[in-house]
């Protein structure tokens, strides 16, 4: 059972976009079409070319920031004393630690932080 969650498909063509050549265990066809692999497989051009894009996790997309450009993503819980509920909120830092990029709204899940500070790295900084 798959539990690890991975990027959007649009999230996916962005990081190709941007050179994301990561070994990964999914791939996108599109929206709602993905295959998984049990070995991770290489992207390479012609697959892209046929549409098959690779699909990191929010981790991998993660580490693969911060490896290949210095970007540091960070997402903090947040206690509402209003809601009495915890929100997520996120921060991206370059190499020196000066905050680069943050947000203004409050997310209920992590993961949607997380993807949502991945766009707006590969749409806003790269």
């Amino acid at each position: 059972m798959i539990t690890e969650d991975y990027v959007s498909f649009e999230t996916a063509k962005l990081l190709k976009e941007k050179e994301f050549k990561e070994p990964t265990l999914a791939y996108a066809y599109g929206q709602d079409m993905i295959s998984y692999y049990s070995q991770p497989k290489v992207t390479d051009d012609y697959n892209v070319e046929a549409g098959r894009y690779p699909l990191p996790t929010l981790q991998m997309a993660c580490k693969w920031l911060k490896e290949a450009h210095k970007i540091y993503i960070d997402i903090s819980p947040t206690y509402s004393e209003v809601e009495k509920t915890i929100h997520f909120i996120w921060q991206i830092f370059d190499s020196n630690y000066d905050v680069v990029g943050d947000c203004e709204i409050f997310y209920s899940e992590p993961e949607t932080a997380c993807e949502d500070a991945i766009k707006y790295c590969l749409e806003n900084l790269l």
